[in-house]
Order: structure tokens, then C-alpha cells, then sequence
């Protein structure tokens, strides 16, 4: 069996584009040559071609889901919009069921109030509210979560005017809350993040508005976007009180447990808190199989994966990423498996403990990188990494730092391609979405923060390359950049694993509907 070694540059998109390209801008040497050297070509990495919307912007999720599983992964976004548009929406037992409950009582919504369509998308609100006002659910209040990382940086303002116009027009629902994701949206177990959001929604801790308007106007003023909107209370009667229901309406987990295992599990210690007794809650997928909530979309169970492939061939394998990523490069990448395969090894380490990571654009690449040596050095069959810079210190919006994490994973590339190609590895180096490669809005001008629709690289590596053992690192010119990176895609994301199975010489499980990409570049 061939040994493989696949590298994931987090966010790191393809464009032709020079201006507020942090992947032009930044020196990368190491990645040049590489460029220079080997196969490579562009995959798709967004919209219908990884399972999205037509023209959805890819994300971390959806890339690393198509990455691992080899077909393209059709999403949450497309389910719940198809379910919408048939009419299955409103008549999903599980939402009656709740919706029941709340009848004559009071009815929580709580997720990110955004377009991004990354997490959540607004028109999932608005089916909310209108099937609570057929349910005749008395009040509903809306915990408006603002964005500005999916989206521009300072639109909050017109999402809470077209929301307001969207109450109006159905005749149910109030924002009783507003608060930035940055508080109500954190991972990384920065706990006193989640702990401002839970003091507003149970407490009422923030402070107080006449309007959702004049709460971000104020933000505005004391220089936060939305983002980071400091939390604000609208209407105190719109507090979570015991007997009340509660609908998340983010489908995309990650960004959401914490403040779910908070509100709803007994088991916790991330601060001090009153749990809420008796609370019905309702998640519009499922955050955590072990917080036995409700769901009204049930998992997609995704079995033939490359780590399922692997563990039935008797490879091992060693999957590893900074906190950031962790969740992507292995309950992502193996289809949505909570536990790892009996032969596979897991690594997570650290995330650098800032506030945002244009104050540390390096994150943790050279812990990271250094991991992966060891795993190289014990002749690991398989290894998969994720690098986040590209993506986390994209989301910034601050160009510099995003030059500085592009730089740093080149560093970090350097020497664990030079000792997985020592040993006999096949090396694939690709990306799950784009974001850094387009930090200024065309449009605007302003600072951007989204992923993009752009594709991505795949670099094909092979251990007998022989201009790649060149002593003397060779150039790739911007112009020759920017040539790679007007050529059309190849292939998508689900190409990614059968490539990797075959490259290593193992059964490509009958599931995966792609190609083999090395053999076409």
C-alpha cells in the first residue's frame, strides 16, 4: 500500500485577481516551487458542485464533508430551501410538535440573522415565523444574532430593516435581543463569550434599546461591526423563562453548541448558571447526538469514506488540525462519524487564545506542521492536515495578517513535504473553500471577511518527481500564477478522495461517484 499525505490550506481559494489577493501579496517560496513543479490544476469548491445552492459560497463543513466521502454531499441549505419550496417545511411533525407546546405561550427563534447562508439564511426565519402565527402561538420573540463575517462587515442595519418589514407583513414576532456572533457563535470553548449571550437571553444582562436599530447604531459609534455587537436588550419581556420553547435555527452545528449545551444540559461547567426548567427545545438539525434534542432535519448518514475505506483495507491513519479545524478534519472528513476508526488517530492542538487572529496570523501552522513530522517520521500510511490560517485569519478582513498566515503556511509546508516526498509519500495539497485570496470587496471597496465562490487548488505530488527534488527552489512568477489561476476546473471537491485511494492503491468504495484527478493532470 502507497503512503499518501493530504494537505488542506484552509480558505485558500484561486483568482486571478491581484488586488487584496493575500495569496499573491504573500512571499511563499515554498509553495512557488511546488507551483513550478508539479501536476496541478483548479477544482470547484462551491454551489451545485459540492451540494450547495447555485452559487452558495463554499465553506468548511460542506468542503471537508465532499473532500472525505468522495460525492458530492447535498447540504443543509438545499435540504431545508427543497423542503420550503414543496411544502414539507411546515408540516415536519417534529415542528408541530413544538409548536404545539408553545400554542398560547411564548415561542424563543435564536440563530444568525444573515444571507451568508454559511449557518443559517434568513428565509428559515421567516418560514419560522409564519408557522408560528398558522399555529397561533401568541408571542414570538427573535434573538437577533448579527453577522458580519459571512457577510460585509456593516450590514446588520438592513437585515433588521427587511426582517422588521417581514414581521410586519406576517403579523407575528418581535427582536427582543441583538448580540454579535462573536459572543453568541463561539468554539473554541472561550466560555465567557457564550456566558455574555446566556446572561442576555436569561438574564436580560446588556444594554437596553427602544429599537434593534438603535442598538446597532450605537455599536456602529463605539467602533464595533456586527460582528461584535455588545449584547442589547429590545423588549425584557422577550427573557427565556421556564415553560417556554425554544427554536435554534442555525443548520450548521458547530457555531451553536456551546450556547445549546448551556441553556439545555445539566452536565456542564463552562460557567456559573441557572438552568431553565422545564424549556422545550427544538434544533433545526442535529448540534450533538448526545444533547438528545429534538431535530426537524434528521443527519444524512455517509458511509463509504475515505477513513471507512482505509479501515477496511487495515491502513492507519493519523488526522490532524488546530482547535479551529479540528472538528473538519475528522467528524467532517469521516462523514459525520462522531468516534474515531480503531486505526486512526486524532490530533488537536491549541488555537492561539486571541481575540481575533490578525494578532496572531500565525495561529498554531508550525505545531501543526511539526505533528505531521512526527506522524511522518512513525510511517503513517495515511495523514490528513488542515491548515486554517487562509480561512480564520481571513475572516479578519485585515489584509496584512493574511498575507502573514499565508506566509506562515508556507513555512510550515516546506518541511513536511520535503520529508513525506523523503519518504515515499504521494502528496496532495488542495483547499475546502476560498476567503484570503479576496480580502477588498470589488464593489465596495470595503474590507472583505466571506468565503468566496472561487476554486481551489490541486497539487499533485509524486514521490518519483524529479524536477521537484531540484536543489534550488524555482520561481513561479506572478504572471504564471495568475495563467494557473485563470484555467478552467477540472473537477470538484468529491474528486479529492478517490484520488487519494487510488494513488495509494486501495478499493475506492462503490459510494464515490469521482474521478481520479492525478491521472487527468
Amino acid at each position: 500500500m502507497n503512503k499518501a499525505l493530504l494537505i488542506i490550506m484552509d480558505g485558500w481559494g484561486v483568482t486571478p485577481v491581484a488586488e487584496g489577493n493575500a495569496t499573491i501579496l504573500a512571499k511563499t517560496p515554498n509553495l512557488d516551487h511546488i507551483y513550478a513543479t508539479c501536476p496541478k490544476a483548479l477544482i470547484s469548491a462551491s454551489g451545485l458542485e459540492v451540494g450547495l445552492n447555485r452559487g452558495e459560497m463554499g465553506n468548511s463543513e460542506v468542503g471537508h464533508l465532499n473532500l472525505g466521502s468522495g460525492r458530492i454531499v447535498w447540504e443543509s441549505l438545499p435540504r431545508i430551501d427543497f423542503a420550503i419550496e414543496r411544502g414539507g417545511f411546515e408540516e415536519n411533525q417534529t415542528l408541530k410538535e413544538i409548536l404545539n407546546k408553545a400554542k398560547g405561550g411564548r415561542l424563543h427563534l435564536i440563530g444568525l440573522t444573515s444571507s451568508g447562508g454559511v449557518h443559517s439564511h434568513m428565509r428559515h426565519l421567516e418560514v419560522l415565523l409564519s408557522s408560528a402565527k398558522k399555529a397561533g402561538i401568541a408571542k414570538v420573540f427573535i434573538h437577533f444574532i448579527a453577522d458580519g463575517r459571512d457577510t460585509q462587515a456593516k450590514v446588520a442595519g438592513v437585515t433588521v430593516a427587511d426582517l422588521e418589514d417581514k414581521i410586519k407583513e406576517i403579523g407575528i414576532g418581535k427582536i427582543s435581543t441583538v448580540i454579535g456572533r462573536y459572543f453568541a457563535m463561539d468554539r473554541d470553548k472561550r466560555w465567557e463569550r457564550t456566558e455574555k449571550a446566556y446572561g442576555l437571553y436569561t438574564k436580560g444582562a446588556g444594554s437596553q434599546h427602544q429599537s434593534a436599530k438603535e442598538a446597532i447604531e450605537e455599536n456602529y459609534k463605539n467602533g464595533k461591526s456586527d460582528e461584535f455587537l455588545e449584547p442589547s436588550v429590545i423588549d425584557s419581556e422577550g427573557i427565556i423563562k421556564p415553560d417556554d420553547a425554544v427554536v435554534f435555527f442555525n443548520f450548521r452545528a458547530d457555531r451553536m453548541r456551546q450556547l445549546v449545551v448551556a441553556l439545555t444540559q445539566k452536565d456542564f461547567d463552562g460557567f456559573q448558571r441557572e438552568i431553565l426548567e422545564p424549556l422545550y427545545v427544538l434544533t433545526m438539525t442535529e448540534y450533538d447526538p448526545n444533547f438528545h434534542l429534538p431535530t426537524i432535519f434528521s443527519p444524512l448518514n455517509l458511509a463509504g469514506t475515505v477513513a471507512d475505506a482505509l479501515e477496511a483495507e487495515g491502513v492507519n491513519q493519523f488526522h490532524v488540525a488546530e482547535t479551529e479545524k479540528y472538528p473538519h478534519v475528522t467528524y467532517f472528513f469521516n462523514g459525520g462519524r462522531e468516534n474515531p476508526h480503531k486505526l486512526e488517530t486524532q490530533i488537536v492542538l491549541p488555537s492561539p487564545k486571541v481575540a481575533t487572529y490578525d494578532l496572531a496570523p500565525e495561529m498554531s501552522a508550525i505545531p501543526v506542521s511539526n505533528k505531521v513530522s512526527e506522524a511522518i517520521s512513525k510511517g503513517e500510511e495515511f495523514i490528513v492536515v488542515n491548515f486554517a490560517n487562509g480561512d480564520m485569519v481571513g475572516h479578519t478582513g485585515i489584509l496584512n495578517a493574511a498575507v502573514k498566515g499565508c506566509e506562515a503556511v508556507d513555512v510550515a509546508l516546506d518541511g513536511i513535504v520535503k520529508e513525506a516526498f523523503g519518504k515515499k509519500y504521494y502528496i496532495i495539497i488542495t483547499a475546502d473553500h476560498g476567503n484570503c485570496e479576496t480580502m477588498i470587496d470589488s464593489t465596495s471597496g470595503e474590507p472583505s471577511k466571506e468565503h468566496t465562490t472561487n476554486p481551489v487548488p490541486f497539487i499533485y505530488i509524486d514521490p518519483i518527481n524529479e524536477a521537484f527534488t531540484s536543489s534550488s527552489k524555482k520561481e513561479f512568477s506572478k504572471d504564471e500564477l495568475v495563467a494557473y489561476a485563470s484555467t478552467q476546473p477540472v473537477g470538484v471537491l468529491s474528486d479529492v478522495a478517490p484520488s487519494i485511494l487510488s494513488i495509494m492503491g486501495a478499493k475506492v468504495p462503490p459510494e464515490m461517484a469521482g474521478i481520479n484527478l492525478a491521472e487527468m493532470i
